[in-house]
């Protein structure tokens, strides 16, 4: 939602803030089914849990689906922040060098041990919040008007309810991710809370951030651009020294589309490492790599990403995660009843 969080701007206008923050919460039911189900089934991941209960057939069928929707999700990410850089500022680079420099960093990324990868995907993540807020702190001060936040509520309920249904709909990325980093997770009730309060967070701070640029700019400028972060940071300067906020920004934009590459990367690579021998799973990530970079640089269209990242939100992701998560406790359930035992 970094970078399409603008759709559910266009859609509910003043209010798209609240939305935003709405829809991510709605994410928190679903994770809870997740984790639910995880705790009958420790150290599985959902995938995992179809395999055990409805067999390798259909548990083959899902994680090559769930390969093609991360895959297509990184190489709309790769595209996102390729334009975004392009734009303002490398404009002469060409497009494949800076998806292939993107890539490599977040293949660096998974290629490492789970719990370091866990680590340094906290690092980036607090990295790039702190990143974003700092580079909008003085804009804050210097530039924020309340006019461009009140009325809150100045659409209709029907274009609320849109602008949230598509912020449910996009964050359900959070539970794509889930489904497969759930095998990873300690089984402790204090990992689990983990979960619930970071989407919580996330809803705060994604929230906020919207918050803060309708502030500064409005909901005309936010509407505009996807990359509209880099655009504000630009007016936001102290005197004629003070300049280049744009920089805090673009790192933040960086940073995020490193982690989501990361996380695509290894949703896409976990269930397959899994399903073969362990000593080609270098080689199975490298595949990865290339099947999403491929794509990335013929596609090379900041615009087609936009709308294909919408499509993906409106009719894939939601659905497809529901879905496994429906297969994963119906396949429990009929197997405890067949055996008795949730597990093999």
């Amino acid at each position: 939602m970094a970078f399409n969080f603008i759709w559910a701007v266009y859609l509910a206008g003043r209010s798209g803030w609240v939305a935003i923050a709405i829809g991510i919460l709605l994410t928190i039911p679903p994770a809870k089914a997740i984790l639910k189900l995880s705790s009958r089934y420790p150290d599985c991941n959902i995938f995992d849990i179809i395999k055990i209960s409805c067999g390798k057939f259909i548990y083959t069928i899902f994680i090559i689906i769930n390969a093609a929707v991360n895959i297509i999700l990184a190489v709309i990410i790769l595209n996102f922040i390729t334009g975004t850089v392009k734009v303002y500022f490398l404009q002469f680079t060409p497009a494949w060098v800076i998806m292939i420099f993107t890539l490599v960093m977040a293949f660096l990324f998974v290629n490492n041990k789970t719990l370091l990868f866990g680590r340094a995907i906290e690092l980036l993540t607090i990295w790039y919040v702190l990143n974003f807020f700092a580079g909008f702190s003085l804009g804050f001060v210097k530039e924020f008007d309340l006019k461009n936040i009140f009325p809150i509520f100045d659409t209709t309920l029907m274009k609320f309810g849109q602008a949230v249904f598509f912020s449910f709909c996009s964050a359900s990325e959070i539970l794509l991710l889930t489904i497969v980093l759930i095998g990873h997770l300690p089984q402790t009730a204090g990992n689990k809370r983990s979960i619930i309060m970071g989407i919580s967070l996330w809803s705060f701070i994604l929230a906020l951030a919207a918050f803060i640029m309708q502030g500064i700019s409005g909901i005309e400028l936010l509407m505009r651009t996807a990359s509209v972060g880099v655009e504000i940071s630009r007016a936001i300067y102290i005197g004629d020294f003070f300049r280049g906020l744009e920089l805090f920004i673009l790192a933040t934009y960086i940073l995020i589309s490193t982690l989501r590459l990361s996380l695509y990367l290894y949703c896409t690579w976990i269930p397959f490492k899994n399903s073969f021998n362990r000593r080609y799973s270098f080689t199975i990530l490298l595949l990865i790599s290339l099947i999403i970079i491929i794509p990335s640089i013929r596609l090379d269209s900041y615009n087609t990403a936009f709308f294909a990242s919408l499509f993906m939100d409106y009719y894939v992701i939601l659905p497809f995660v529901l879905f496994v998560i429906i297969i994963a406790f119906l396949g429990a359930g009929f197997k405890k009843k067949n055996t008795g035992s949730d597990v093999e």
